[in-house]
């Protein structure tokens, strides 16, 4: 009984979501090949810039105010973290480590591309 008032309470549901639960308005929206295209462009930008800037000393802010400097040595495909070297922070240094992006509010190069 609990399945028939689920069925009825959000009719709306099973037509904007497919059986994998995605939204098929988004990914009707991002199949557009102007978007597509466009999101291309993009990515191969940012790729660019990554991959410029590798092997080049950073500052890195993080929250609680404290800024670390390091060798930025790249990120994962999600960029959900930063590969460095040599972190220098408050307690010392260490020769090789992982910024989670969530920590970090922006980094800066202290040499120009």
């Amino acid at each position: 009984m609990s399945n028939d008032v689920d069925k009825q309470s959000s009719p709306k549901a099973d037509e904007k979501q497919d059986e994998n639960g995605f939204d098929k308005f988004l990914e009707e929206d991002c199949a557009q090949p102007a978007k597509q295209e466009a999101r291309a462009f993009l990515r191969e930008r940012f790729l660019r810039v990554i991959t410029g800037i590798i092997g080049k000393p950073a500052k890195f802010h993080l929250y609680e105010n404290t800024t670390v400097a390091a060798e930025f040595r790249g990120c994962d495909i999600d960029f959900l973290e930063l590969y460095v070297r040599k972190l220098s922070t408050p307690l010392g240094t260490i020769p090789e480590a992982v910024l989670r992006t969530n920590d970090v509010i922006h980094f800066e190069l202290d040499h120009p591309i």
